[in-house]
């Protein structure tokens, strides 16, 4: 066999090696119903382009297989993308696109890299009617991702080939995440990549870290073996590019990216990297087990390699994430630096010990510039002079409780009207960029500009009121634009806010004698003459192509936008008028009862189980155990009361039932909130729920067409 052939016969091993893991993952999981009529080849062919947008998914953010799998949009109207992960508890979010070949040599070229870049655009534009539904069902969480200050993108190329991306493509690619901001990453996985994934036999594997302490470190083995000391930072970004989100599987949150509270980490690392250990927390390790491997006296304090299985970082995810970007920008800065680590074994620890590490560590908050900020004098003055002439509450210190709205306001509230009413734009992107901007109390920073010279009680609560009154008039005008001008609307809120005071709001706004309130009453007509400007003016100072979520965040665009602005807006011939659509119905989803009513999907007298959760297991299965026709209840098409309970044959309602079992069971810790569609179950078809959201879904392809 030739050098050749033997190459091909490598690569076909491996595609049908990976297609075998493909298959044992995600069969039944990924959703085909849209490939009705198609060929058995052709349905293949979809299904494991589909699967492999999930592995992608999976390896890069440790989801469960199932989550992943519910993320692949791949499909008519997809725009480009072939699976959209979000982050459950971050402003994170992962754009896929998958090219399988049964040959191992698909390739990712300019036009993929545009297809990708098309939908993240679509995305930014809030153009979500375009998309089919498997994207729409993302909608809610996408935007709130995107409008997020600390929002981070991670575009991630998918390729059943060695060779995953051109060099072109990749230009463009970067290109593009320069535009939208540095918040972009771009991701290649290749057939290497899953290869290698697939020979693990599972996804997400355990992790296992190699950690080196140089010396100084300490341990003790009861009543469970830990160890402290310093590992270098380089180390450290080692682990995060390796295992990604995987390390943070036991984590209480997902690492959140480099957010505003993380840019003091990376500032230091780049800056001063040698007092980054006495400067910050540090992390914590838990693992199963721990082997010590010392290069020299196997003594405490000597130098010591451990390898840890079953690793993941409980606390300091932040640190992790930030020291790995960080490094990726200033590895030689990085290579200075040590972070403080304390490693705990879990081995033979009783149940819940781990959980119990977790929840502890969760519970540390350490000072951050707004805390120091509440220190300055000058916050304690504003508030006497609150109570003094306005007889109005002015809270300043974390944790103390936000007036009412008619009764006050906070610190915050009032840091980020100041900066509307500041005559520079550019402080409105600072803040929209980050509300940790607010509180630079460096001579040049945002803090001192705003409180340098103390601010008068009236200006400060003047000044809160009109931009309530300005986000008042934006979310009375939300529900009538759509796609680009929404976003731009959403988006551009402060600096809407911001033309609004520089018309004519911060005139007088400080004068006792003067009649400001005048300024609140055209504020709705004053945000409809900005928006009518400041819309299209964003395309043509930009371009139509230009990512709206930068724009907004960056301060040479926000002051080159307010001139412009403002110059056409005190041309009252030349100021352009807003069109407003009149805003969509959408449809109102019925519940769960009332739906399955409805279509009679259940025929009178079926019966129907009650299947509590873990924690009603716990509470009330003994009492339910007593008297096995206390799970017991028989279906009527009443969609008020469809249930009739075998205990005391009454009709009830499908959360009535469930709270009336919870009295009279005396489970006094029960919980408020009830939903009782998703445990009354019917065996062999599922849940109330999920019968009646499958009703609601193929309503919704109707209507839509697809």
């Amino acid at each position: 066999m030739s050098e050749g052939e033997d190459a091909e016969a490598t690569r076909a091993q491996a595609v049908g090696i990976i297609r075998g893991a493909l298959r044992r993952e995600y069969d039944g999981l990924i959703d085909l119903g849209d490939l009705e009529g198609r060929s058995v080849s052709e349905t293949e062919l979809v299904f494991t382009t589909r699967a492999l947008a999930a592995m992608s998914l999976q390896l890069l953010t440790g989801f469960p297989s199932a989550e992943a799998a519910a993320s692949v949009t791949d499909g008519r109207d997809d725009q480009g993308i072939d699976a959209i992960g979000c982050s459950p508890s971050a402003p994170e979010l992962w754009l896929v696109q998958a090219k399988w070949s049964e040959q191992g040599k698909a390739r990712f070229g300019v036009e993929g890299a545009l297809k990708l870049l098309h939908g993240l655009r679509q995305l930014d534009n809030r153009d979500f009617d375009r998309f089919n539904r498997r994207v729409r069902q993302h909608a809610d969480r996408v935007r709130d991702i995107l409008e997020s200050p600390e929002c981070r993108v991670h575009l991630v190329v998918a390729v059943m080939g060695e060779q995953a991306s051109k060099d072109q493509a990749r230009q463009v690619i970067e290109q593009a995440a320069a535009d939208f901001g540095a918040a972009v990453e771009c991701h290649v996985l290749a057939l290497p990549d899953f290869h290698a994934a697939a020979h693990r036999g599972g996804l997400p594997q355990n992790v296992e870290l190699v950690a080196t302490l140089p010396g100084s470190w300490y341990t003790q083995d009861l009543p469970h073996r830990t160890f402290s000391g310093l590992v270098g930072a380089d180390e450290v970004a080692l682990w995060y590019q390796e295992h990604g989100a995987r390390l943070f599987d036991r984590n209480l949150r997902s690492h959140l990216g480099v957010t505003a509270l993380n840019l003091g980490l990376v500032e230091t690392l780049r800056t001063t990297p040698e007092t980054f250990s006495y400067l910050h927390n540090g992390i914590t390790v838990l693992c199963d087990s721990v082997e010590t491997e010392f290069f020299s006296r196997p003594v405490v304090g000597a130098p010591v390699r451990l390898r840890l299985k079953g690793a993941a970082v409980v606390n300091g995810a932040q640190t992790v994430a930030s020291v790995y970007y960080a490094y990726e920008k200033h590895p030689e800065k990085v290579s200075l630096a040590a972070v403080p680590v304390r490693f705990i074994s879990v081995a033979n620890a009783p149940e819940g010990f781990a959980r119990s590490v977790v929840a502890a560590t969760h519970t540390q908050h350490p000072m951050g510039s707004r805390d120091f900020v509440a220190l300055d004098e000058v916050q304690s003055l504003i508030r006497e002079d609150f109570r003094a002439t306005l007889d109005k509450e002015y809270v300043f210190r974390r944790g103390e409780l936000v007036p009412t709205p008619a009764a006050g306001c906070s610190l915050e509230e009032a840091a980020v009207a100041l900066v509307c009413g500041h005559p520079d734009a550019s402080l409105s992107a600072l803040a929209n960029a980050s509300t940790e901007h607010l509180w630079e109390a460096t001579p040049e920073g945002t803090y001192t500009r705003l409180f340098g010279r103390r601010p008068s009680a009236l200006q400060i609560w003047r000044s809160v009121l009109l931009l309530r009154a300005v986000r008042e008039a934006l979310h009375e005008l939300k529900p009538g634009l759509t796609g680009r001008a929404a976003a731009i609307a959403e988006r551009g809120g402060l600096l809407v806010a911001h033309l609004v005071f520089r018309l004519d709001g911060a005139a007088g706004i400080d004068d006792p004698d003067a009649e400001w309130e005048h300024a609140l009453g055209d504020v709705h007509g004053r945000v409809r003459q900005v928006l009518a400007v400041l819309i299209p003016l964003v395309d043509d100072l930009f371009g139509s192509n230009s990512f709206v979520a930068t724009i907004f965040r960056e301060a040479g665009r926000c002051r080159l936008l307010a001139e412009t602005a403002v110059r056409t807006l005190t041309d009252a011939e030349r100021t352009p008028q807003l069109v407003v659509a009149s805003p969509p119905q959408q449809p109102q989803k019925p519940s769960s009862a009332r739906l399955l009513v409805e279509h009679r999907r259940i025929p009178d007298g079926t019966q129907v189980l009650y299947q509590p959760g873990r924690v009603e297991e716990r509470a009330i299965g003994r009492w339910l155990d007593e008297d096995p026709r206390r799970y017991l209840a028989t279906w009527s098409n009443d969609a008020r009361h469809p249930l009739r309970w075998a205990a005391d044959g009454r009709l009830y309602s499908v959360n009535g039932l469930i709270r009336h079992i919870w009295q009279s069971a005396e489970w006094r810790e029960a919980w408020s909130a009830v939903q009782g569609p998703r445990y009354w179950i019917i065996p062999g078809e599922g849940s109330l729920a999920d019968l009646a959201e499958a009703l609601w879904d193929a309503k919704a392809l109707r209507d839509t067409g697809e």
